[in-house]
């Protein structure tokens, strides 16, 4: 394993009587793009502000590039921040090649004006912006703004990026690409990149490694693909990914698998980690994606209901049914256009592979089912 270029340990922090961050723990390895994901208010922004030593925490240590943090100033730990408020961070009175320059100019290296120049114009292409070199930030968009900031702190090539959802306020389309170029910028600085966001999908796609957080506590750390397809807890299944989710008790138990009692009706399921006996409640999942038609008994969990709802997105289409027996609602997703017209009347189900029941809601005390059935 690579040598961890950031350590995390029993990081807290406490603003007033609001306790942010709880018992942090995590690693990033040397050169990783991790990514921290979670809701808004989660503590995310607050763990980078402690790790660039702009907010000072209660208890727990920080390593950085193998060095202490308490020994070393804000200006020493020379990380690369990208702000999520980049309109303050942005010199008023500075064009944008000034802004880009004034990075470059607080290292150590000596670079000459030509140098200089040539790194401005590399970051301003690579940014699509080349347009707005000798603009204010003043006569900038939002999005060319963080672009600008963006650029500033990519081009100082510091070994340690901190990058506070820097595509949040960019168009579809544009924060797509940018997703593309963040991958690629990270892969040719071979730098060490934290990145935090409240954007899943965006998180999957970028991520080498996971920290998924909730309510100031860290509920998983693992690949997107451990994340995705073994979430630990009934949280991390609801926020990464779309699920279908529903209140079961456990009836019976065989192995990992388990029967349970749903407004469904009778429902088999794998069990994610924890212990489980019968009479448990809690949420169980599965995907819109492993639900299909099927003949009634052809699959581990089969029910009669009704199509009500189908959008055609022009890469799946997305369908809504009911469930004749209670009224719940049960999302699908196809890999192409449905038959299938709204109104029709036919049996869909899953496997039991496909659906996970939680012993365990949440890391956190004070998320419910209904919390979690409302993300």
């Amino acid at each position: 394993m690579a040598d961890a270029s950031i350590v995390v340990d029993s990081l807290s922090k406490s603003f007033a009587n609001e306790t942010v961050l709880r018992d942090i723990n995590f690693t990033v390895a040397d050169g990783d793009l991790c990514v921290v994901v979670g809701p808004s208010g989660c503590g995310k922004s607050t763990l980078l502000q402690c790790l660039a030593g702009l907010v000072e925490y209660d208890r727990g240590h920080i390593e950085l590039d193998g060095r202490s943090d308490d020994t070393l100033t804000v200006a020493e730990r020379d990380l690369g921040y990208v702000f999520q408020e980049f309109e303050d961070a942005l010199f008023p009175h500075m064009t944008v090649a000034e802004n880009i320059a004034f990075g470059l100019r607080q290292q150590d290296v000596d670079y000459d004006e030509d140098e200089i120049d040539a790194k401005i114009d590399e970051m301003l292409d690579l940014l699509s912006i080349p347009e707005t070199k000798d603009n204010v930030p003043d006569e900038l968009s939002g999005g060319q703004q963080q672009r600008v900031e963006l650029a500033r702190q990519l081009v100082r090539d510091c070994d340690i990026m901190l990058l506070d959802d820097p595509l949040a306020d960019l168009d579809y389309k544009l924060q797509k690409r940018m997703e593309l170029e963040i991958r690629s910028i990270h892969a040719d600085l071979e730098s060490t990149f934290l990145y935090v966001t409240h954007n899943q999908d965006q998180a999957l796609k970028l991520a080498d490694k996971l920290v998924v957080m909730n309510n100031g506590m860290v509920e998983q750390v693992g690949t997107p693909a451990e994340v995705y397809q073994s979430p630990e807890t009934a949280f991390v299944g609801r926020f990464v990914g779309d699920s279908n989710a529903f209140e079961g008790t456990v009836t019976a138990t065989e192995g990992d698998t388990v029967s349970l009692d749903t407004p469904l009706g009778d429902v088999r399921a794998s069990v994610a980690s924890g212990t489980v006996s019968t009479g448990d409640a809690s949420l169980f999942q599965f995907r819109p994606n492993a639900v299909r038609r099927v003949d009634e008994g052809s699959a581990d969990n089969s029910f009669a209901a009704q199509l009500i709802d189908q959008t055609y997105t022009g890469e799946e289409t997305e369908l809504t049914f009911r469930h004749h027996g209670s009224e719940a609602v049960v999302q699908a997703v196809t890999p192409r256009r449905s038959s299938l017209e709204v109104g029709d009347d036919v049996t869909i189900g899953w496997d039991a592979s496909d659906t996970v029941f939680f012993p365990t809601l949440s890391v956190t005390d004070t998320t419910t089912v209904t919390d979690l059935q409302e993300i």
